[in-house]
């Protein structure tokens, strides 16, 4: 099998795009999954104004 450089040189090492697999979510998705998984799940403890300790609404989802 020829190697991209042995046929193009220097030329045959840029990227071609469209390589690997195409995602599955939108960007908007995948910074909103970031943004969830940084929160601290519900019921857990967290740190509150005054260095309270306290639980987030446990029933609830975070937002």
């Amino acid at each position: 099998m020829s190697r991209p450089f042995n046929r193009s040189g220097l030329e045959g090492l840029e990227d071609l795009g469209g390589q690997g697999r195409k995602r599955r979510i939108t960007e908007t998705e995948r910074w909103r999954i970031i943004g969830l998984v940084r929160l601290p799940p519900p019921g857990w403890l967290t740190v509150q104004t005054g260095g309270v300790l306290g639980a987030a609404d446990a029933a609830g989802r975070p937002e």
